[in-house]
C-alpha cells in the first residue's frame, strides 16, 4: 500500500490509499458504465466495510472511502467474488470515453480499439479522452492523448496542450497513437508526467498539429438525454444508501459515470430524488470541493461548509481545496479557494491574480467573485 501522502498516485482495488477517515479505493469502471445490480452491491459493500460514503471523481471514477484496515482483504474478496468488474484491480483504465456513445458508434468503437491495446511505461495518470458523436464534451476533462471529430466530420488525435491534431481514417487511429505516445515517452524528462507539460519544452512533429477539432464543446446539465436521465451530485459525494434507493426506485438497468459529478440513469426520464439533483438551474453545479478535512490528513479546512457559504453568491466555477495541493481542479475552474493554516486564499484565474480572506469566511459576499470580469 502507498502512503498517504503520495502525490501522483492512482488507488485502484489492490492499491489503496490512505486517507483520514480509513482506506480508499477507486474504479473505472469499462465504458465508464455499470450494471445496476453490480451498482447496488457496491452500495452495500460500501456500507458494510466502509463509511457509507462514496464518490464520482473529476475523471469519471468512483470511489469507496473509510474502509477499516481490518476490512479491506475481506471487502477485496467480496468485490471479487461478486464479479462487479469485469477486469477488477490495477488495471484501472485511463480511457474516459464520452458518456453519450452508442453501441457500435465512434465513440464505442475506438475506446475498445484503446482498451485491448497496453500502454506500457506510460505515467499513472497519463490519460485517453474518447470524445467523437453529436455531443463533445470532454475538452475540459483531464487528458493527454484525445480523440476528437474534425470539422470536417473525420477523426483527429490532439495531443493535449496543442489546439491542433491530426485527421485520421478510423484504421490509422491506433497506429498514430502508439507513434504519439512513443514520442511522449523518448523526449519527456523526468519530472514530467503530462503531454501539456511535456509540449511547453518540446514542439510536436509538425504534421501531427495541422488540424482543428470541432470547436463546440456541451455543457452538460441535468435533463432527459437520449440515452436516459442526467442526474447531478452535490460535490460529486453521496452516501451509499441513498444511491441505491435511487437505483432501486428509478428502475435504471445501468448507469454511467461521468467526469462532471453526474450520472446517467439510463431508460428513466423526469425522475425526482430530493438527495440528488434534478433542476439545471441547481446552485450548487457551479460548485466543487476536494473533500477536505476530517476525512484527508493534508486539508486545513471544511471545504464541504465553505462551499455551501459560496452557494447563490456568484455563478462563477469555483473549486474549494483543503490545502495548497489544489486536488480537483479542472480546466473550468475560474475562482479557487484553497485552504491555509491561518487563511484562505482566492486566486482568479481570469485576472491571475491572488488574494488572502480570513479563514473565518466573513468575506464571502458576490463582491469578492466579481462576476462581472
Amino acid at each position: 500500500m502507498k502512503n498517504k501522502l503520495t502525490r501522483g498516485f492512482c488507488p485502484t482495488l489492490k492499491k489503496p490509499i490512505f486517507a483520514e477517515d480509513g482506506l480508499l479505493v477507486r474504479f473505472r469502471p469499462s465504458m465508464n458504465t455499470m450494471r445496476s445490480d453490480n451498482l447496488k452491491t457496491l452500495c452495500d459493500l460500501s456500507e458494510k466495510y466502509g463509511s457509507g460514503i462514496m464518490e464520482i471523481t473529476s475523471r469519471g471514477s468512483l470511489q469507496i472511502r473509510g474502509i477499516a484496515k481490518l476490512s479491506y482483504k475481506k471487502f477485496v474478496e467480496r468485490v471479487l467474488n461478486k464479479k462487479i468488474f469485469k477486469k477488477p484491480g490495477d488495471d484501472n483504465s485511463n480511457i474516459i470515453i464520452n458518456p453519450f456513445w452508442n453501441a457500435n458508434d465512434r465513440n464505442f468503437q475506438i475506446y475498445n480499439t484503446l482498451a485491448k491495446y497496453k500502454f506500457k511505461n506510460l505515467p499513472e495518470k497519463f490519460g485517453f479522452t474518447v470524445d467523437l458523436g453529436n455531443v463533445p464534451c470532454l475538452r475540459n476533462i483531464s487528458g493527454d492523448i484525445r480523440i476528437e471529430n474534425s470539422d470536417n466530420e473525420k477523426l483527429l488525435v490532439r495531443a493535449d496542450g496543442s489546439d491542433k491534431g491530426k485527421e485520421l481514417n478510423p484504421n490509422e487511429v491506433e497506429k498514430f497513437i502508439v507513434n504519439l505516445t512513443n514520442w511522449f515517452l523518448n523526449n519527456k524528462e523526468k519530472n514530467i508526467n503530462r503531454m501539456s507539460q511535456l509540449l511547453l519544452i518540446k514542439k510536436l512533429p509538425k504534421e501531427w498539429c495541422q488540424d482543428k477539432s470541432k470547436s463546440k464543446c456541451y455543457n452538460i446539465l441535468p435533463s432527459n438525454c437520449e440515452q436516459g436521465q442526467i442526474v447531478g451530485i452535490k460535490f460529486g459525494r453521496f452516501f451509499a444508501k441513498n444511491l441505491k434507493n435511487l437505483l432501486v426506485k428509478s428502475l435504471t438497468p445501468r448507469v454511467r459515470i461521468t467526469p462532471f459529478k453526474m450520472i446517467i440513469l439510463e431508460q428513466v426520464k423526469n425522475y425526482k430524488d430530493n438527495n440528488f439533483i434534478f433542476n439545471s438551474r441547481n446552485q450548487f453545479l457551479n460548485l466543487s470541493a476536494c473533500v477536505g478535512k476530517n476525512h484527508c490528513t493534508n486539508s486545513l479546512i471544511d471545504t464541504y461548509e465553505l462551499a455551501k457559504k459560496i452557494k447563490g453568491k456568484t455563478k462563477l466555477k469555483v473549486h474549494v481545496t483543503g490545502c495548497e495541493k489544489n486536488c480537483g481542479i479542472t480546466k473550468e475552474t475560474q475562482i479557487l479557494l484553497s485552504g491555509r493554516k491561518d487563511s484562505i486564499n482566492l486566486f482568479d484565474f481570469r485576472s491571475q491574480e491572488s488574494k488572502n480572506i480570513g479563514k473565518n469566511c466573513e468575506d464571502i459576499s458576490k463582491k469578492l467573485f466579481n462576476d462581472s470580469k
